[in-house]
């Protein structure tokens, strides 16, 4: 039996109720042991509700306890996977600036890493080897380019070496003309300072006669190919003649293409000088040989004539032909001399002397046979005594001074002058005029037998005069006296 009880009315308080109300039903066994399962069901449910509290809190904190857990793991995966990439990128990082600091011994462990890092690693890695290896091998190329280069430079140190003191003059050009070597002895020769035309083209240094001359030889030798071509040159240096062998060679690189020019130069002034001044002394003494032995018999032939028939033919032309016989045997006989005299001149043999009486006493020579010429002498004092054959040497200074009286026509200047340089330890003597000159290209021929810018004489006088100066191992040579003249400078050494 199901018994429910109320109040009326319905839900009133107990002592507000004024009325109570009981049903009983009747039901089923089954329905009664559903609703007494149900009973139970509810008891439990409401003893179960008393511990939802402390269950909740249970839960509670077994999930912050699990959460915790999650996120330290979480925290330390995440630590973890951040040490595989941060260090192997600090390790880069530190191998990136030893390697820029020039350290390439450096290896990074790749076995930290086996992702796209671990590739970045090896790659870096076989970077490191590579610069190693090139390293190596750049050392290797630059101390085989290091040596090279040193025996290069010892080369072009030899080859300089030689060229500045080799005797040929040398001068080399490029491909364009500009002027790349100029030795010392073509400074010497040329009298030239190297650093005055080194590169500069050859253009900026020749006038025109001379370029063109310059721009025909360049294009002569381009065509020759690889042969070398002589050129003999005269040319006058600072007022002095002077001559040239010249030797000019186009260069070219192994495609034969020209790369430059290379000109050698030797100075055969002397040596021309010398063989031109053995072949004249030869051809003198034979023509003194030849001629000088019938010259005393015709002279004595004609003044027997004239002496035996001057009186009984009583003309004058008999004796102006048999005075002119004479008198041109005496000239031919003076014109041998001089043949002779320089075939045979004899070697000097100089002494201590005093230079300024010899100058006086030639000057002396002329003064009173030439009024219109003013002589003017100068002489420094303190010329110290030099070695001097006495009378060759005035011979020499005679034929410099009837030069320099031919010269000015007999109206004029003519300076003679002696100066004495302690710091060379030379004298230095002038015979200057105000004449007519002479001009460059007479300077190159003026020291030559059977040269000469007078009608009459031999021209020999300055051939013979040249022979003297150089036995007294001095020299001599010709300036413009400006601004107008000549002037003959020698030097003799003390």
């Amino acid at each position: 039996m199901l018994r429910t009880i109320s109040t009326l009315p319905f839900g009133a308080a107990s002592n507000e109720a004024i009325a109570y109300l009981a049903l009983g039903n009747l039901i089923p066994r089954d329905l009664a042991e559903n609703l007494e399962s149900i009973s139970r069901g509810i008891d439990e449910y409401q003893q179960i509700k008393l511990l939802k509290k402390p269950i909740q809190v249970t839960y509670y904190i077994t999930l912050s306890i699990v959460a915790l857990l999650v996120l330290f793991c979480a925290v330390w995966f995440g630590f973890y996977l951040a040490k595989t990439i941060t260090i192997p990128i600090m390790d880069l990082a530190d191998g990136t600036r030893r390697v820029a600091d020039g350290d390439l011994t450096v290896t990074i462990d790749s076995m930290a890493a086996d992702d796209e890092i671990g590739s970045l690693i090896e790659a870096f890695n076989k970077m490191t080897r590579d610069l190693r290896s090139n390293r190596q091998q750049l050392e290797l190329s630059a101390r085989k380019l290091t040596e090279q280069n040193q025996e290069i430079e010892s080369r072009r140190q030899y080859m300089e070496i030689v060229l500045q003191n080799v005797s040929a003059g040398v001068i080399t050009t490029d491909a364009n003309g500009m002027i790349t070597t100029f030795n010392k002895s073509a400074e010497h020769m040329l009298d030239i300072d190297a650093g005055q035309i080194l590169e500069k083209h050859y253009s900026e240094l020749l006038v025109t006669k001379h370029l063109q001359f310059a721009d025909d030889v360049m294009e002569e030798v381009l065509g020759v190919g690889e042969q070398t071509l002589e050129i003999p040159m005269r040319v006058v240096v600072s007022g002095q003649p002077r001559t040239f062998l010249v030797y000019v060679t186009a260069l070219r690189d192994e495609q034969s293409n020209p790369i430059g020019f290379v000109m050698v130069f030797d100075d055969l002034t002397e040596l021309e000088k010398a063989q031109r001044m053995a072949a004249w002394r030869e051809v003198a003494r034979r023509i003194a040989h030849e001629v000088k032995n019938p010259l005393t018999p015709i002279s004595l032939s004609a003044q027997r004539l004239k002496r035996r028939y001057s009186g009984r033919i009583n003309e004058p032309v008999f004796d102006e032909c048999t005075q002119m016989i004479i008198d041109h045997v005496d000239l031919i006989r003076n014109l041998v001399n001089e043949f002779s005299t320089f075939a045979r001149f004899p070697t000097a043999d100089p002494k201590p002397g005093h230079l300024p009486p010899i100058i006086e006493e030639t000057v002396a020579l002329y003064r009173e046979g030439h009024p219109e010429i003013t002589f003017g002498v100068q002489m420094e004092e303190g010329i110290p005594i030099l070695n001097l054959d006495r009378q060759q040497f005035k011979q020499a200074m005679i034929n410099l001074v009837d030069n320099a009286v031919a010269a000015v026509r007999n109206q004029g200047h003519i300076t003679i002058s002696a100066i004495f340089d302690p710091i060379l330890k030379r004298v230095r003597i002038e015979v200057a005029d105000d004449g007519t000159g002479i001009s460059d290209a007479d300077k190159i021929r003026l020291f030559e037998p059977n040269f000469s810018t007078k009608k009459s004489g031999m021209g020999l006088g300055l051939t013979i005069v040249n022979s003297i100066v150089s036995d007294h191992n001095g020299m001599i040579r010709v300036q413009d006296n400006l601004p107008k003249g000549a002037k003959f400078v020698i030097e003799l050494p003390v």
